[in-house]
């Protein structure tokens, strides 16, 4: 719904100028409503507001359209809470007929700055803050029809003059993420037969002044309860006319959905460039201002608190995935650029600098493009191909890191947190392993793929269980030379000398080495096989 459409999705100046005629005997609807001012081409052209005397709504003279007045009136009525304004605009969407409806909430120094040094680029209101009754910010919302009326209410989680919160923080309600508000109910039947009366009283005065033409069948207003009990009507974000001829941008050709449906979804959204922190600040200073910066990896431009590090070795890893994927699609044959199909498929990263290196072939690419990733290109554009293979290797260089946007940083760290993340680590690192699984890392798997060199009986006695790879009992040492009597001897050796014989250092020691490659234990270890108590060791 454009500014000057009554029917549809989006905010409406239509409806403020229905609202404001009058009907034949000159009585307008009894409804409280902020000052709002109207903006179009970057001018404000119309002030509706409710007259505290006679609780009329009424419009301004066109001589009191002027920015002091406007700012006078914004700041006069605000008691205690820094958030005195609004504005609700309509941003089109390039390429396309449609368009998006935000909401900026100022201060009084974001409103000044709004008055005085910002063109108004995009036609919309800007409206009062009106502060609600206890100590959140909370919003009704009323979808309304003439068989029924549903009630819904949003209350903001951080308190409205806590100030360690941004204006955003405390102010959001259903534009804002979910975590940032709660549903409250609405007790009693007072406030929901009070709200439903309104919402009866401005169809009925439309349909009035209009004589019938604009006849209001479904309906979504927005209101809010202010300390003193009154009920203000903000903005409609969504409107049915009877026998409407429109349809709807929200409405996508499903032959089930009916034509004429009302949305009951968040219409109004925060601009992309506003990120809310749910963290309090405990610092006196003024928070300073972020700065926005450009992604190197998708080219699109994010606030610097949106950035995070990420490894050339992770890009690197991405960048050869999807060369891989070039291939397989091209039959051995990478074409540049890449298809947008081939980038939505790689997560669409890695790419915001295709126009940087427009000069490169297009038809086929070079083997520098084919090598290195386009983002180390942008970032060393003096390395050479030759120069890139063998950084390539060198764990100073991979571990490197350059900083992209929070999509980017997400989707390789999911590359980084896959299961064959370790193997693809090695390759880029240049550690490679004779075994590309990470089955390297057990020694019982690799006992597994050269047990076939053993006998089929040894095979067995190594495979009986695969959780423990060593002997349950440490193979024997053999005894200390003190005398013959307490060395260990072969035996054969045994059977022939006598027990006491006295024999020197030389022949003690020689028969130790020799004694030593006969196990007592039933097992012995060597290299990770398993052998029998009576063979000789000669092999390992």
């Amino acid at each position: 719904m454009g500014l000057d459409s009554l029917e549809g999705d989006g905010i409406s100046d239509t409806l403020l100028h229905w609202l404001h005629a009058k009907d034949e005997l000159g009585y307008g609807p009894s409804l409280w409503l902020p000052d709002t001012v109207v903006y179009k081409f970057g001018q404000p052209v119309h002030w509706y507001f409710t007259s505290t005397v006679d609780s009329k709504l009424k419009k301004k003279n066109k001589q009191n359209l002027v920015n002091v007045r406007i700012e006078e009136a914004f700041n006069k009525r605000s008691a205690g809470c820094d958030l005195v304004a609004y504005y609700i605009s309509e941003v089109a969407l390039e390429g396309s007929a449609e368009s998006d409806t935000t909401i900026e909430y100022f201060d009084r120094r974001g409103l000044h700055e709004f008055l005085y040094n910002r063109w108004k680029e995009n036609n919309g209101i800007l409206q009062r803050f009106v502060e609600p009754k206890g100590m959140h910010n909370a919003i009704i919302r009323a979808i309304w029809s003439p068989k029924v009326c549903l009630l819904e209410r949003r209350v903001n989680s951080k308190q409205l003059h806590d100030q360690r919160y941004g204006l955003y923080e405390r102010a959001v309600t259903y534009e804002g993420p979910e975590h940032f508000s709660a549903a409250a109910p609405l007790r009693g039947s007072t406030l929901p037969s009070q709200v439903q009366r309104i919402c009866e009283n401005l169809v009925a005065h439309i349909t009035e002044v209009s004589f019938q033409k604009h006849c209001i069948m479904r309906m979504v207003a927005n209101f809010k309860v202010d300390s003193k009990g009154r009920i203000w009507f903000l903005w409609s974000s969504s409107i049915r006319l009877a026998g409407g001829r429109s349809q709807p941008r929200s409405i996508t050709g499903d032959p089930f959905v009916e034509p004429n449906a009302i949305s009951i979804n968040s219409i109004v959204q925060l601009p992309p460039h506003i990120k809310l922190v749910d963290k309090a600040n405990h610092s006196d200073d003024e928070a300073q201002a972020l700065l926005c910066m450009h992604c190197i990896s998708c080219g699109k431009s994010a606030t610097s608190d949106q950035f995070h590090p990420i490894q050339y070795k992770t890009i690197v890893a991405h960048f050869e995935q999807l060369v891989a994927m070039l291939q397989t699609d091209g039959h051995g044959l990478v074409k540049w650029p890449p298809n947008p199909t081939i980038i939505a498929a790689a997560g669409g990263v890695g790419f915001g600098n295709l126009e940087a290196l427009a000069d490169r072939n297009r038809n086929e690419m070079r083997g520098a493009d084919a090598t290195m990733p386009p983002i180390i290109r942008q970032i060393h554009p003096k390395l050479s191909l030759d120069a890139y293979r063998k950084y390539r290797r060198d764990p100073l260089f991979m571990y490197k890191t350059v900083v992209v946007c929070e999509d980017c940083f997400l989707v390789y760290a999911e590359l980084s947190s896959s299961p064959n993340a370790s193997v693809v680590t090695r390759q880029c690192t240049g550690k490679q392993s004779p075994f590309v699984t990470s089955d390297n890392c057990f020694p019982w798997r690799q006992a597994e793929m050269v047990s076939h060199k053993l006998p089929r009986q040894l095979r067995m006695q190594s495979t009986q269980s695969k959780s423990v790879w060593m002997p349950n009992e440490a193979p024997s040492i053999p005894a200390p030379i003190y005398n013959s009597a307490k060395l260990a001897l072969p035996p054969q050796q045994a059977e022939d000398e006598s027990v006491g014989r006295i024999l020197s250092i030389e022949d003690m020691v020689k028969q130790r080495g020799e004694s030593s490659l006969y196990m007592h234990s039933p097992l012995v270890l060597c290299r990770g096989f398993v052998f029998p108590r009576s063979k000789k060791l000669t092999d390992c």
